[in-house]
């Protein structure tokens, strides 16, 4: 029994280390269609580097056959007079049935970031923005994530600003 033991826990300690193989994590993240760097970033005035940038990516789980989304939001503000009273991200699959044709919303999740922009000059991970409900997989379509950014700042006399993203690239149908 003891041998037995000791060969599970080596067989459990060898496919762990299996599961942790180096570069695996940035291998899988790599097959991500995201949007590109600096596809969209919103530069704001202020002293010093004030930006905030959006990533939005979308893609086809093959296991379960789903379709997944999310917008991670980044930020450096340098200027300690920015302060945000609203930073909404509504984030949204869309479907289209050509790679030219009109989006229908799918699912849709809309998250308000504005005490993390203003607690931190820059964070330590992005602020992610990902709708929670399943969307299955249809191959008759094109899908994509897109989103829209709500803001305001703080005594900048414009109210709110609406700000459209670029999409992620679409999940094509096979």
């Amino acid at each position: 029994m003891r041998y037995r033991m000791a060969s599970l826990a080596a067989a459990g300690s060898l496919a762990a280390g299996c599961l942790m193989l180096p570069g695996t994590a940035s291998a899988q993240a790599a097959a991500v269609p995201c949007t590109a760097i600096g596809a969209n970033v919103k530069a704001l005035t202020g002293s010093g580097t004030n930006r905030v940038e959006v990533k939005l990516c979308g893609w086809r789980t093959v296991v379960e056959d789903l379709v997944e989304g999310f917008a991670d939001v980044d930020w450096l503000i340098e200027d300690p007079g920015i302060t945000f009273t609203k930073f909404k991200v509504q984030t949204r699959i869309e479907k289209r049935s050509t790679t030219n044709g009109a989006d229908a919303v799918v699912s849709t999740s809309t998250c308000d970031i504005a005490t993390a922009l203003n607690s931190a000059a820059q964070p330590r991970v992005p602020e992610r923005c990902a709708p929670s409900e399943l969307v299955w997989y249809d191959s008759r379509y094109w899908w994509s994530t897109d989103a829209t950014v709500t803001y305001d700042i703080e005594g900048d006399a414009q109210g709110d600003v609406t700000w459209h993203l670029t999409g992620s690239p679409l999940v094509p149908a096979p």
